[in-house]
């Protein structure tokens, strides 16, 4: 029987390269569940706070340490907010960091598969130092040793180190393995 999904693309605010992942949701995925798919097709480890912005109200988990939601994530669904193609809200992850995901709905239609998919995405999954890749890159030992011999930093100088690093590039399947692995997928 179909049910209807709501495809997703979550893009990380402010980084260069971007960092995205389009992802195809239940309509009752909880807020809860949504937090959790999203921190495995990032590649996060839910390590800190959270929440999701909605129609100007902020949606998230309550912990220990911080302030309380006034609903509770585990009994807001996707379909709760009649989203329509094109609707926006936000996602804030680390509240060091502040790592701000813009979500955007893609679309809206009825599906035979029902567990949460990752179908699209770019950019390193989990490696916290990508999201500042300018600064690593500033602070290498290549730009040390280049600096250290009294010459100017090229993009040769760099070129080697930097496709080293890209090298490890986003995959779908891990993703999508985890996520069939979801114990709250409906089935």
């Amino acid at each position: 029987m179909p049910v209807t999904t709501y495809s997703i693309k979550i893009a990380l605010r402010g980084v260069s390269p971007m960092i995205w992942r389009r992802l195809r949701v239940h309509e009752t995925t909880s807020l809860a569940d949504l937090h959790y798919i999203i921190q495995i097709a990032m590649g996060w480890n839910d390590d800190y706070l959270h929440h999701f912005h909605i129609h100007g109200i902020d949606y998230g988990i309550s912990r220990a340490g911080c302030g309380t939601f006034r609903h509770d994530a585990d009994q807001v669904f996707i379909d709760d907010f009649t989203f329509d193609v094109g609707d926006r809200f936000t996602y804030t992850y680390n509240y060091f960091e502040f790592w701000l995901c813009d979500i955007r709905i893609e679309a809206i239609e009825p599906s035979s598969k029902a567990t949460p998919r990752c179908f699209g995405g770019s950019g390193r999954k989990g490696d916290r130092n990508y999201y500042k890749i300018d600064e690593i890159i500033a602070g290498s030992k290549v730009i040390e040793n280049v600096a250290r011999a009294g010459k100017s930093v090229t993009v040769g100088d760099i070129r080697r180190w930097l496709e080293s690093y890209e090298s490890i590039r986003f995959s779908r399947p891990p993703i999508n393995k985890q996520l069939k692995e979801f114990p709250s997928a409906p089935s």
